[in-house]
């Protein structure tokens, strides 16, 4: 058994579980009811580390793989481009293509 992440909200653990689950890596949450149910508000304590909710693999063998998975997943998405003008024909190209859609240019 290996941890593989950790996080103070256990949706965010758990959309990472459901992740390795799709990759067919047995998983399980450690913790997974103890830090939403004893938050900052809960009767004026204050939310330790040590109860958050940790993912964990059971086949050690791939660690590795899960890790990558993992960390895939915790990348934000790439920001929208904005759309350009083509220099070459004057069309107006979305900004997520390199190239002209009209005449094949490149993006200046």
């Amino acid at each position: 058994m290996k941890e593989v992440f950790v996080h103070h909200d256990p949706t965010v653990v758990g959309l990472h579980k459901s992740t390795l689950e799709q990759a067919g890596i047995e998983c399980f949450i450690r913790n997974e009811n103890t830090s939403a149910s004893l938050g900052a508000g809960f009767l004026g304590l204050v939310q330790s580390p040590v109860f958050d909710p940790v993912l964990c693999i059971v086949d050690d063998a791939r660690n590795d793989e899960a890790m990558a998975l993992v960390g895939k997943a915790a990348s934000p998405p790439p920001l929208p481009r904005a759309d350009w003008r083509c220099s070459k024909c004057g069309e107006i190209v979305p900004g997520n293509f390199e190239t002209c859609w009209n005449c094949s240019s490149a993006q200046q």
